[in-house]
């Protein structure tokens, strides 16, 4: 009598393509530094995706269309409304119509919520993940592959990609 096999037994390690073990070692990298950086920032009230909202306003310099926001993080739209409620619910943000243009709405950072982002970035600013030269490095080496990615990604052929301008590049 035959003995049963797993289902889904793990691949023997020589039959792993070597990216495949860099996606996962990028993936779950993903998963620890989110979960350190929630973690700092917690003490503040924050999330690090309201911070990226937080940050993204901050940057801007003026209230931004929702659609922007979506777009520049890109994420869901049901995903950006649920974290700028956390924002308005902290005094952080707030909503309003867009006068020039009805069907948008705008989010618009309170002095609490530039005082908070602020801080914020002070602690993230602080967290030490690895040595400078390495974190320098990595940080070249995954925006080539950033890069590649979204140049070989099907939604970036079907022209629906985020543009790196949309991205909250400079930090408050």
């Amino acid at each position: 009598m035959a003995t049963a096999q797993p289902p889904h037994s793990a691949p023997a390690a020589e039959s792993v393509p070597p990216y495949t073990s860099l996606i996962a070692a990028v993936l779950q990298t993903q998963k620890l530094i989110t979960h350190h950086l929630n973690s700092t920032l917690r003490p503040l009230g924050l999330s690090f995706a309201r911070y990226e909202v937080l940050a993204m306003m901050v940057a801007a310099h003026a209230p931004l269309p929702m659609v922007r926001i979506v777009r520049a993080l890109d994420r869901h739209p049901t995903t950006i409304g649920t974290l700028i409620d956390g924002l308005e619910g902290s005094g952080l943000a707030f909503r309003t119509i867009n006068r020039s243009d009805r069907r948008s709405t705008l989010v618009t950072i309170t002095d609490k919520g530039r005082e908070v982002a602020i801080s914020a970035t002070r602690a993230l600013d602080a967290v030490a993940l690895a040595d400078p030269k390495v974190m320098r490095r990595l940080h070249e080496d995954l925006q080539q592959l950033l890069s590649a990615t979204r140049r070989a990604s099907p939604a970036a052929q079907g022209g629906h990609h985020t543009a790196a301008a949309d991205l909250p590049g400079g930090r408050p």
